[in-house]
């Protein structure tokens, strides 16, 4: 009787959105809080790089493991695992006294990745039909928790570090509460067989597959560029505007409110009406031209109008590319490969920012947003082929 209530009330689906909210505003909580708690310590700017790289480097080498386990050992035990290690991450978080402690607790909290395991579930109770929309639901509670964590760290940090960290400990252990009492394990194809390959197996397998290859290189290229925003565009505006960082912090609300809005409600009617191939090649090229609108004019509806370009271009692709590799793939390597796709997300992220400070500081501010249009406008041009690709092949079944 009470499950029966219980799946009345909270679909699967509704409970994995409220997992990957949570899990998300927890984490958002941290990290804007990262500069300031290792100042504490008197690490500087290569300390802090190192925070936010050893982050990264863990989700790539993890993502795919976690994932891959997840096909073989169940959904809701790989989640309930990721969740209790994102706990103990963030309880270091909340009790470190020294900076090789908050270091540990990032090395910790990169062991731990839900996004994947999220993404696998979903495929497993969707049909290719509303996989999209359902995948997109997903990024609308990501940009939801990012939103929300980083106003909520703010809030609490003015009591303490530990107290954010302690808010961010609180989220996850009911989050682990959720998962426990609510999540049930979907149903798994008994038929599909489980091929038992190691890492770089797997990857090299993914990479080698005509339409998953060429997908996971425009992964890396759009999340390479999109990693650059966080330098770029506050450098851009203190430049052309002024914008201090009270001014900044609207910008990435406002960024993160398109995305919402993009992924969480009109991802599924383009998905429908153009196909999951054809929005990776529209999100690619306009966030090419978004891109490379923001140096061109010292405007600001005009840097505004370029962000909203980039924000809602990200989104179709960001939700598009793991629809369309979910489909790809069979539904025994769903894990797997999703997560194969966090990881190469993750690395690409460690450079960018990086990378694209450093052409700034050295050529000004034109020459790191033409490099980043450039390298968009070859996923656009990998993007038409993985389309034609994928049409051929289809013309070939029929």
């Amino acid at each position: 009787m009470v499950n029966d209530i219980k799946s009345r009330r909270l679909s699967p689906i509704f409970v994995i959105l409220l997992t990957v909210f949570i899990d998300i505003t927890g984490y958002g909580i941290i990290i804007p809080l990262l500069p300031f708690y290792a100042e504490k310590f008197q690490a500087g700017p290569t300390a802090l790089g190192i925070l936010i790289a050893s982050f990264a480097l863990m989700q790539f080498f993890f993502a795919p493991i976690i994932g891959k386990a997840s096909d073989q050992k169940g959904r809701k035990i790989i989640i309930l695992f990721s969740l209790i290690i994102s706990f103990i991450g963030f309880t270091l978080f909340s009790f470190a006294n020294s900076y090789y402690i908050l270091l540990l607790s990032r090395i910790v909290a990169g062991l731990a990745t839900e996004r994947a395991v999220a993404q696998a579930y979903i495929a497993d109770i969707t049909d290719q039909k509303n996989r999209t929309k359902e995948l997109g639901k997903i990024g609308a509670a990501l940009g939801a928790g990012f939103i929300i964590g980083p106003a909520l760290g703010g809030l609490l940090s003015t009591i303490s570090f530990s107290v954010a960290g302690y808010a961010a400990m609180t989220l996850t252990a009911i989050n682990i509460l959720l998962v426990l009492v609510l999540l049930p394990e979907p149903e798994k194809d008994k038929e599909a067989k489980m091929e038992n390959i190691g890492y770089l197996s797997g990857f090299q397998n993914a990479i080698r597959k005509p339409l998953l290859g060429p997908t996971l290189v425009i992964l890396f290229i759009v999340a390479l560029a999109f990693s650059t925003i966080p330098v770029l565009v506050p450098l851009l505006s203190a430049q052309y505007f002024g914008f201090g960082s009270l001014e900044l912090s609207y910008i990435f609300i406002y960024i993160g409110l398109i995305q919402i809005v993009m992924q969480g409600f009109l991802i599924n009617r383009l998905s429908k009406k153009f196909g999951d191939e054809k929005l990776i090649i529209f999100g690619s090229i306009l966030m090419s031209l978004g891109i490379i609108l923001m140096p061109i004019f010292q405007n600001i509806p005009i840097f505004f109008f370029a962000n909203a370009l980039l924000a809602a271009s990200y989104g179709l692709v960001n939700t598009a590319v793991p629809a369309l590799l979910s489909k790809k793939s069979s539904s025994n390597e769903q894990g797997s490969i999703l997560g194969l796709a966090g990881s190469i997300a993750s690395i690409a992220s460690i450079p960018g920012p990086l990378i694209f400070g450093a052409i700034y500081d050295v050529t000004g501010e034109f020459v790191p947003f033409l490099i980043s249009s450039i390298i968009l406008f070859v996923a656009f041009i990998i993007g038409y082929q993985v389309y034609k690709t994928d049409k051929s092949t289809n013309k070939k079944v029929e």
